[in-house]
């Protein structure tokens, strides 16, 4: 309003819809300033007074990350200009002169040689700068170089400022090329390095004190960052993970503490929270603003007057929130926030930052910040271990420094030369890979020196190089896949020189990591020996399989590293396959602890799991203790497990956010909170973390360097074949005890795990992953779940008994054939029914069949040909005898049936029960065959523990009824969301509730449906997945209702486990543990597009923690059943075999379209989907169109039968008018001699008549003639009649607008105006009155005649008559002549002759003259009429006479017309 220009930095960075909202801002005040206004009305309605001299700036930089397009109703308003790069050696020149340098243009040109030189020839990293920024703060520096030391050579200073300015910011491979290109500029030139003896003493003395090494290159770069800091507000501190960035920072800040005023560092890192939260954020609707953690650090800072605080940025750099700071980092200095807050920086205050790239910052970025690049060469891995060894004992040092020297570099040599650590990728390879394995292996010598340690026992050399191999195994080799290890092994015996495990237990095989030191003795010994025995629970016929956990040696020894990295308080990382043990082994570590000590805690990520939902879950699990200290409910320890650490999906910029809040935790040791009071650091104390994750490739996320680098990893192999064989071993060996069952079964269940294995290799080997059948996953989950199904099944048939049992099914008559029939059923329904095609499933049970045929013979081979169904629900329900209440009513007991139709009778009979008891939904289901065995699958499912299902198929396969029908089959209650366009994360949290309570506290069994149809929101399969994974929904329940339900879970805790201690989390865990059991998630999901594959790849529960059952399309027998179902009963006009041909038809057609759509997507590469429903379409569509054409053919027959009907009435009625028609006939020619006589008499009066007719149409013909002359002549004489009526009714208008008192008035004038005079004497001349004597006199300059003598004579003699007036009306024109009106002509002729001349002299003048004149008018119309009307008057008269004749004539003919009319009727 005052002329403002306003300058724009960074415009382009507004998204496009607020560019938008800009261009109409700004075009209206254009528009008003070309409109010339003083006043104008805003976009937002409000008037602002115009000053013409406003302006708009905008400045930006074009086309990168982060910046938009401006729209072209913006470009339009403003006048493009293109900045082009100045000449920089003139700056430099200028500057330098300004700065008091004599030889300002020789080092001006120096200057800008070094500096294009180093553009072309050094290597292209996103943090160098060599622009105008970076020039102006080596001036500036060059300036106060010159200041202090005035007498010193000016090109040595530029020299030196040149080279300590540039230096900080090199790659260690630029350096040397570097100090080259100085000297080459600089020719014998040698600068000592800038020195700053307070600060650098002060830095070695709080090095020291943190016990750090003082390693020269290390040290450099904290002077590096003491100069930059010196002319920079805004510095990056740039490098690797594990170079010593933190260090560097915390050092130079303990050493400013220490010479000056205090340094303190605020730590955040601005990935852990979303931008919002970071800056604050505006509420839409309420105008609120909500301030954010950064916004509140800054403002803090700003207020700051004791300290020097330094804001420390620690995160991964993107385009988008560093540019937010573009005003920070440059000359401004201001915090500009979205509310319109500007917070400026003050003289005490640092903006740093400590990424581990720039690879996504922007130039603009890179030239407002001051960089130190910390080299992955500057520190390695020797200053951290001599940092150790202070910290111990003298003998440890001396035993223990050696061997570093002999084992380390020679290990990571070997390792990357010939090893393929499960984690790769650059930087990792380099310095995070040595540096993280080297600090492992301090973390693991810690933690295994410890006990010693505690105790004082003193180890000799030899025990000590024992525990040094056994970490360095683990620590340097634990992330090398099983085939490296052996390799690995070689080496490390060939450093051994000796010191290795003698004899070995299994020399080919063996390697250090199946060895451990003997705390005891200090000697190796295997693992095998330590691996604690496992008894099956005889005791329960149902043991719950989850928790049949058994200790092998790899869980074994994963467990001690996990126990030992634990020990020192560090965290630990487990990377492997799928089906692995991973989480087992973790879970069997958590659970080996008091819980009245140690809390545990398990976290799920998925590919939707953000911070906040980990920051939640993680300030769930612990209470306030003091000030802005967390920890754990009543004092204990907790420890947090994240599962599938590594899922969280990767944003636009490579980032994994929400392992960004997960490293803050764990290097921090706290979250900043985002509720009031935001901005407080929540520190979280006695926390330790384990972690696990798929093995990082082929589609799957790695974590960052970062956070890799606070855990121990480890990698876990599969088991081996040794192994498996231990664990389903001893399972199997349990549940088929010698001692219970005949040696014949047990003989066959000692094979079984031998083969499953064999099966399972080669189903892997077989069936590969392809992006069509990504789900092809066969690990030790899937032999789990066979073993699972084998000790479900009830033992009632295996055991030595004389008791009667139930037939065992199929052609199967041995218990050990049932056993094996058994086994094969649970393969088929782990490997079988996941695969996709009919091949695949043939292959795999042509391998079943073949294995078994080998393994047990051709008569049990013959037995189990015929497959045995294993299913849950045949038992009747169970009563009370004595009171009749129902005990059980859907026993559950895993058994075979006799045959497929009597399975089908059990599931039609429950089926109906069904529709008769549900009102809402009826289950009208075709059980066919394969039906009938996805619905046994699915009850499978329900009938064990945590037992889930993926159903996957295209629409309309029946995957919900028929889950629907399993689920009543088995007793369990369904649930279904209802979705509506509100239905949200609250709404299905709600349901989640109901539905934890009913399987949780109730323990009912619950089958909890959830298509894809249903997926609102992606982040609902997020909870999907955490339920399938750990059964814990993040934030699920309040802390209030988790409190009621562990109150309503003790008296059910009781009654269960009466010895178990009824705590929080005992009763917490049960309920938990219970729900996992009772809650049975079925997924109906199709598998068409690319949804199900990202979904299954984001969300790693759907296939690990789901039995997948694969719904192939419908064979051709189902089709035909179905079309049986339902043409069989539908009425329809054809014998059965027609309607069966019929349903076979349907069948047929369906198979053949779907060929069909196969050839044409082979051929043009499109998919065209005919799915069951698209059947039951077709066979609804072809009933009502049926029904409809049905009615149509009928109503069609009905007509033509009814027009039948009328021929044959017709035929009928024409035979009995033939009989009646020959007697007509005979009447007829009687009749015809009458009428000939008649005839002849007839003729001879129309001849008569047609004279009389001749006569009187000549006399008609006449008349009428006259009659149309007469009309003729009538019409003319009307016309001209109507020519006078004008005049005739002007006339009498004109008399009866005079009055008798006019009269009265123009009689009493004695001397009238001449104009009424005359008027007078027209009046007489027309009445014929008599007058005097006519002379003409002069009027105004015109001769009229004079005719006041007549006015005293006769005028005033005739207005005084008494029937004046009258006498006008009834005025006889007729004796009007054409005398008259020439008498009068002399009066009209004059000019002033008119009424309205008249009326101004008086209105019965007006009246009268207007009467004469129309009196002359109509005279002369009527001298034209009145002949016409006489003529036409003779004429009628004549035509009267002619119209009696005429009369006469027609009454003569008329008589002789009814003469001829009543002969003609006989």
């Amino acid at each position: 309003q005052s002329g403002l220009w306003g300058g724009f930095d960074e415009f382009n960075r507004i998204n496009l819809d607020v560019l938008s909202v800009c261009a109409q801002q700004v075009f209206c005040v254009l528009a008003a300033i070309r409109e010339r206004k003083k006043e104008f009305i805003f976009t937002d309605g409000a008037k602002v007074s115009l000053d013409p001299r406003v302006g708009f700036f905008i400045t930006m930089n074009p086309g990168y990350a982060g910046r938009q397009e401006l729209p072209e109703n913006l470009k339009s308003l403003f006048r493009g200009v293109t900045m082009m790069v100045p000449n920089r050696q003139i700056i430099k020149k200028v500057k330098l002169a300004a700065c008091g340098y004599q030889q300002n243009e020789f080092l001006g040109k120096k200057f800008f040689v070094l500096y294009g030189l180093c553009e072309q020839q050094l290597s292209k990293q996103a943090h160098y700068d060599f622009g105008l920024r970076n020039i102006i703060s080596v001036l500036r520096t060059m300036g106060s170089s010159k200041r202090e030391n005035p007498d010193k050579s000016e090109v040595y200073l530029a020299m030196r400022t040149l080279r300590d300015m540039n230096m900080s910011k090199f790659v260690a491979e630029d350096v040397p090329l570097f100090l080259s290109l100085i000297d080459d500029i600089f020719p014998g030139t040698r600068a000592d390095k800038a020195t700053f003896p307070d600060v650098e003493t002060a830095m070695a003395k709080v090095a020291q004190a943190k016990g750090l090494q003082l390693h020269p290159t290390w040290l450099a770069k904290c002077v590096q960052l003491y100069e930059t800091y010196q002319v920079r507000h805004g510095i990056m501190i740039v490098g690797p993970t594990g170079s010593g960035k933190t260090a560097i920072c915390e050092t130079l800040a303990g050493a400013l503490s220490e010479t000056g005023v205090k340094h303190v560092i605020w730590k955040m890192n601005p990935k852990a929270i979303t931008a919002p939260q970071m800056f604050g954020r505006m509420d839409a609707s309420t105008g609120d603003w909500t301030e954010g953690v950064f916004a509140v650090l800054w403002r803090r800072a700003a207020k700051e007057k004791k300290n020097n605080t330094w804001i420390v940025l620690d995160g991964p750099v993107d385009a988008i929130w560093i540019e937010n700071l573009n005003t920070v980092l440059d000359d401004n200095k201001v915090l500009t926030l979205a509310n319109g807050d500007r917070v400026q920086m003050s003289g005490n205050m640092k903006a740093m930052f400590e990424p581990e790239n720039l690879n996504n910052a922007s130039p603009a970025t890179v030239s407002r910040a001051g960089i130190i690049y910390v080299s992955d060469t500057e520190l390695g891995w020797k200053p951290l271990v001599k940092s150790w060894l202070d910290t111990r004992g003298k003998t440890e040092v001396a035993a223990l420094a050696p061997l570093f020297e002999t084992y380390v570099d020679s290990l990571i040599m070997f390792t990357k030369l010939n090893c393929a650590p499960v984690m790769g990728g650059a930087p990792w390879e380099h310095v995070s890979a040595d540096f993280c394995s080297v600090g492992s292996l301090l973390t693991l010598l810690n933690a295994s020196l410890k006990p010693f340690a505690d105790q004082g026992e003193v180890l000799d050399t030899k025990r000590h190089e024992r525990l040094f191999i056994y970490c360095a195994a683990w620590a340097m080799g634990g992330t090398l896949p099983l085939e490296d290890r052996s390799k690995f092994n070689a080496h490390l015996v060939k450093l051994s020189n000796g010191n290795v495990p003698s004899p070995w237990v299994a020399p080919d095989t063996d390697t250090f990591f199946e060895y451990f030191v003997d705390p005891t003795s200090g000697a190796w010994q295997n693992w095998t020996a330590v691996v604690p025995l496992w008894e099956y629970p005889v005791s329960d016929e149902r043991p719950k399989f989850a928790s049949l956990v058994i200790p092998t040696l790899d869980s074994v020894r994963l467990e001690h590293v996990l126990r030992l990295v634990s020990s020192v308080g560090k965290s630990s990382l487990f990377v492997g396959g799928p089906g692995t043990a991973k989480t087992t082994t973790i879970k069997s570590f958590m659970r080996s602890f008091d819980p009245e000590v140690m809390a545990s805690r398990s976290i799920t990520f998925s590919s939707l799991t953000t911070p906040s939902v980990f920051q939640f879950t993680v300030e769930a699990s612990v209470e306030k203790r003091q000030g802005r200290t967390f920890g754990p409910a009543g004092g204990k320890k907790l420890l947090v497990f994240v599962d599938d650490i590594s899922m969280p999906a990767m944003n636009d910029w490579g980032d994994q956010v929400t392992n960004e809040i997960v490293r803050q935790l764990l290097e921090q040791g706290g979250m900043y909170s985002l509720e009031k009071p935001i901005g407080d650091m929540k520190m979280i104390v006695d926390c330790q973390y384990l972690a696990a994750m798929n093995t990082p490739g082929g589609g799957k996320n790695d974590i960052p360097n970062r956070l890799k680098r606070h855990f121990c990893i480890f990698n876990v192999p599969l088991p081996s074949v040794a192994a498996i064989n231990n664990i389903f071993g001893q399972l199997v060996a349990g549940r088929f005890a010698a001692d219970v069952f005949a040696p014949e079964v047990c003989a066959a269940a000692e094979k079984l795990v031998p083969i499953t294995i064999g099966v399972w290799n080669k189903v892997q080997q077989k069936m590969l992953p392809t992006p069509a059948k990504f789900h092809y996953l066969f690990n030790m989950r899937e032999l789990s779940k066979v073993f699972q199904g084998l000790i479900l099944a009830e033992r009632d048939r295996f055991r030595v008994s004389e008791t009667p049992h139930a037939s065992f099914g199929g052609d199967v008559t041995s218990p050990e054939a049932y056993l094996v029939a058994l086994w094969r059923h649970e393969c088929e329904r782990v490997f079988v029914d996941k695969l996709t095609t009919y091949d695949d499933k043939k292959w795999t049970t042509d391998l079943l069949s073949s294995i078994t045929k080998e393994t047990f013979g051709k008569e049990i081979g013959r037995e189990t040909e015929t497959r045995v169904f294993f299913v849950d629900f045949l038992r009747e329900p169970t009563f009370d005898e004595e009171t009749g209440e129902t005990i059980d009513s859907n026993p559950s007991f895993y058994e075979s049936t006799v045959s497929l139709p009597s399975i089908k009778q059990v599931a039609d009979a429950k089926m109906k029960i069904f529709n008769e008891t549900s009102k809402a939904l009826k289950l009208d289901l075709v059980l066919f065959d394969d039906a009938l065995k996805h619905m046994m699958r699915i009850a499978r499912l329900l009938a064990m523990d945590r037992g889930s299902a993926l159903l996957v198929g295209v629409g309309g396969s029946g995957k919900q009824s028929l889950t629907r029908l399993a689920a009543y089959v088995s007793g369990a209650f369904t649930f279904q969301i209802t979705i509506s366009k509100q239905y949200n994360q609250a709404a299905l949290f709600e349901d989640l509730k109901s539905l934890y309570k009913v399987a949780g506290l109730k323990g009912q069994k619950v089958c909890f449906i959830f298509t894809d149809a249903e997926v609102k929101e992606e982040s609902f399969l997020e909870f999907i997945n955490q339920i399938l994974m750990t059964g814990e929904v993040a934030g699920l329940f309040p802390k209030d209702e988790l409190d009621m339900i562990v109150n309503d879970m003790r008296p059910v805790a009781k009654k269960l486990f009466p010895e178990m201690i009824d705590t929080w989390d005992n009763l917490y865990a049960l309920f938990l543990s219970r729900v996992r059991d009772n809650l049975h998630t079925c997924l109906c999901f199709s598998p068409v597009g690319d949804a199900f594959a990202t979904r299954a790849r984001n969300f790693p529960g759907l296939i690990n923690g789901c039995t997948i059952d694969w719904f192939l399309p419908w064979p051709q027998e189902a089709l035909i059943a179905v079309s049986t179902k339902f043409i069989g009963d539908f009425p329809m006009a054809c014998s059965d075999e027609d309607k069966f041909k019929l349903q076979e038809h349907m069948g047929n057609v369906h198979v053949a379209v779907t060929k069909a759509c196969k050839e044409y997507f082979e051929k043009f590469r499109r998919n065209v989907y005919v799915t069951p429903k698209s059947y039951l379409s077709f066979i609804d569509g072809y009933r009502s169109l049926y029904t409809k054409k049905l009615s149509d053919t009928q109503t069609l027959a009905t007509k033509i039968n009814n027009g039948l009907r009328k021929l044959f009435e017709a035929k009928n009625d024409v035979k009995t008018m033939q009989v009646d028609l020959t007697t007509k006939n005979k009447d007829l020619a009687t009749a015809q001699a009458e009428a000939a006589a008649l005839l002849k008499e007839i003729s001879a009066n129309t001849a008569i008549a047609e004279k009389e007719k001749a006569k009187v149409n000549v006399i008609v013909e006449g008349v009428t003639a006259k009659a149309e002359e007469i009309a003729a002549v009538k019409e003319d004489a009307e016309s001209d009649l109507k020519k006078a009526q004008p005049a005739m009714d002007a006339a009498v208008s004109a008399l009866n607008s005079i009055k008798a008192s006019d009269i009265a008035t123009v009689k009493a004038l004695k001397k009238p105006p001449d104009l009424i005079a005359r008027i007078l004497d027209t009046v007489l001349v027309l009445r014929q009155y008599p007058m005097s004597k006519i002379d003409w006199h002069d009027v105004k300059g015109v001769q009229v005649i004079n005719a006041l003598e007549n006015w005293s004579k006769e005028s005033m003699k005739m207005m005084g008559e008494s029937g004046f007036l009258a006498s006008l009306m009834n005025f006889p024109k007729a004796q009007i002549n054409d005398e008259t009106c020439e008498f009068l002509d002399a009066y009209f002729d004059s000019s002033d002759f008119n009424a309205e001349l008249a009326a101004k002299a008086s209105g019965a003048a007006a009246g009268l003259c207007n009467w004469c004149l129309a009196m002359k008018s109509y005279h002369f119309v009527a001298a034209v009429v009145e002949p016409k009307i006489a003529a036409m008057r003779v004429a009628e008269a004549d035509l009267k006479i002619a119209m009696h004749e005429k009369a006469d004539a027609e009454a003569i003919m008329a008589g002789g017309q009814q003469k001829l009319d009543n002969m003609q009727a006989k």
